[in-house]
């Protein structure tokens, strides 16, 4: 009987929450990161040694994602850039996910019930979307997947007392961490199993949570370092200790909403004006309802360990990201956080209604019938809201326009300026940046897309004037080097675009388009040797880069070196590049006549 429900629990598992993410598997890339981590990102294009040896020796967006990085990398050897294997292995991690939540909680409570509604919970609040459409947060539901599995793992050591138990759980913790750094409070939920459990916290129990949290504390600090050049840089004021408390208290009820109430969830929560001497009202009652609701649940533990288990759970994984630790981005809060913090919320709802459905009472049949009705109905809503939000994801324009008609940021008019400018409709996307730099006035970003977009409609002083703002606002800046040379080369300034470019490349000595850049502006001036030394500085650079080397057989081309220019052609046209046939033409009669060059 038991293995026939678990098989039942499985498949509805499986086919529910498959369901309900639908119309993910037809969205596309976002402008929000996933341009950075996989779109514009060369290193995920070729699965070299060198490149993971890149992934585990550098931060990517202010995180270290070694594991996730490899990931995209074999995605893209299986499918490049199609969109729908990246969102479909999202949705397969998360169903496992799901699975491995029914698991663990039934392992904790011995109760396929309350593991099942926690399971279907988890899996269909509209919460996870942003952690599963959302195809950067790769690293959610793949630093969750092996999150739950060590936690199994440990269960399972602990009920048969084999060795090899442990170490697997140890180990899949090491590549929980790799794949993003919010794994690090495993041990806390480790030593919360064993509160559950009732064991007893002598020595022994303690000395094997050393290794875990080795890890975590490595792995904590790899992650403060990824931080800090980001927070540096944020637009926002830091806060001072007091506000921090106060954010973190509001962010801890703010989730807490989100969690019973899924309403207006968007794809950023902007900051509230932190360089006022006063924050909404909400700030500062926050740390009494916090202080209200953990009397009571305090109070309700002595007679319920499961409440006690399930809040635990909740705020030891929800802590890191609430605001007491400074953390790179424009957001407050967001809602992929929740991803396994929520499941504590999940199992102690989930308790609750098991503990009156099974109430020996009068009217009992008519109790289950109301109960069982509200179940049905609460995951239906929660599928349909997860149905809906999963198309907002669909695209950019679909993404930022939902988030600016809810929580209108700086960061949102940005990104869908960006979204406008991709489609060419530049006065759209300068509005954007207008509206960006309405609610941020020193936003260096939101003035270098505005200059992108001046310059695309030839109004290269206004670009100008840009450039050179963004370039104050941050003078380490290397693309709005590069494209204010770009901009100086359309006027002629030819000078001046090529102090610019050697100050891109200065800054970013890998910056294979601006030594390309650098090269065509010599190449116009007449200076070919050195057109040909930038341009092969490019190619060296990006081997794959097309154009880098086309430009370079133009300039052979120009020095009369005839074969090396024939060469450079074959080399950029297998690439993609589109040559004209009558330049290769004319290049081969000119080798056969002059066979020397």
């Amino acid at each position: 009987m038991l293995k026939y429900k678990t098989i039942l629990s499985v498949l509805l598992i499986v086919v529910i929450t498959f369901l309900a993410y639908i119309p993910s598997l037809s969205n596309g890339f976002t402008n929000w990161d996933d341009n950075i981590l996989i779109t514009e990102n060369m290193t995920i294009r070729n699965l070299s040694w060198q490149n993971v040896g890149h992934y585990f020796t550098s931060y990517y967006i202010s995180t270290y994602i070694p594991l996730t990085l490899i990931t995209f990398a074999l995605e893209y050897q299986i499918a490049e850039l199609n969109p729908l294997i990246y969102h479909l292995n999202n949705l397969l991690f998360h169903i496992i996910n799901c699975l491995l939540v029914f698991f663990l909680i039934y392992l904790l409570t011995k109760n396929i019930w309350i593991s099942l509604m926690t399971a279907l919970l988890f899996g269909l609040h509209p919460l996870r979307v942003e952690s599963v459409a959302w195809v950067t947060e790769r690293k959610d539901v793949l630093f969750s997947l092996f999150f739950l599995s060590s936690l199994i793992f440990y269960l399972l050591y602990k009920k048969t007392k084999k060795i090899m138990g442990y170490i697997i759980s140890l180990i899949l913790f090491f590549f929980s961490a790799l794949s993003k750094g919010m794994a690090i409070t495993l041990p806390f939920i480790v030593l919360l199993l064993d509160y559950y459990a009732k064991r007893r916290f002598d020595k022994k129990i303690l000395l094997e949570k050393i290794p875990y949290f080795m890890i975590a504390v490595a792995f904590g600090l790899l992650a403060l370092f990824a931080q800090f050049p980001s927070i540096a840089r944020r637009v926002e004021p830091l806060v001072t200790f007091p506000s921090t408390i106060l954010i973190a208290c509001r962010n801890i009820l703010f989730y807490l909403f989100k969690i019973i109430l899924p309403i207006n969830l968007s794809a950023l929560y902007p900051y509230p004006d932190l360089s006022s001497s006063t924050l909404p009202v909400i700030f500062y009652i926050a740390p009494f309802i916090v202080a209200l609701l953990i009397g009571i649940i305090m109070y309700r533990s002595r007679y319920s360990k499961e409440i006690w288990f399930g809040t635990a759970f909740f705020l030891v994984n929800i802590v890191t990201v609430i605001g007491i630790i400074p953390l790179a981005g424009d957001a407050i809060a967001a809602d992929r956080y929740t991803y396994i913090p929520s499941i504590g919320i999940f199992f102690v709802i989930a308790h609750g209604f098991y503990y009156l459905y099974q109430r020996k009472k009068i009217n009992i049949k008519l109790r289950r019938h109301i109960l069982l009705s509200i179940l049905i109905l609460v995951l239906g809503i929660l599928s349909c809201l997860t149905w809906h939000r999963c198309k907002v994801w669909k695209s950019d324009m679909t993404l930022w326009t939902d988030a600016l008609k809810k929580y209108p940021s700086h960061v949102a008019f940005n990104n869908r300026g960006l979204a406008y400018y991709e489609q060419q409709r530049y006065d759209k996307a300068i509005r954007d940046f207008n509206g960006a730099l309405d609610l941020a006035p020193d936003y260096s970003t939101a003035y270098y897309n505005r200059a992108n977009a001046y310059d695309a409609k030839a109004d290269y002083y206004k670009a100008l004037a840009d450039y050179d703002r963004a370039i104050e606002l941050d003078p380490k800046a290397a693309k709005a080097y590069n494209n204010r040379g770009l901009t100086y080369g359309r006027i002629e300034q030819y000078t001046r675009a090529i102090d610019d470019f050697s100050e891109a490349v200065s800054l970013d000595p890998n910056y294979a388009m601006a030594f390309n850049n650098r090269g065509m502006i010599y190449g116009r001036l007449g200076e070919h040797e050195q057109a040909i030394t930038d341009f092969t500085k490019a190619v060296t650079i990006a081997p794959d880069y097309a154009k880098g080397y086309y430009n370079r057989a133009i300039a052979y081309y120009s020095t009369g070196a005839y074969k090396k220019a024939l060469d450079d052609i074959f080399k950029s046209r297998a690439l993609g590049y589109e040559v004209n046939p009558g330049f290769i033409q004319h290049l081969s009669d000119l080798l056969r006549d002059t066979p020397n060059k």
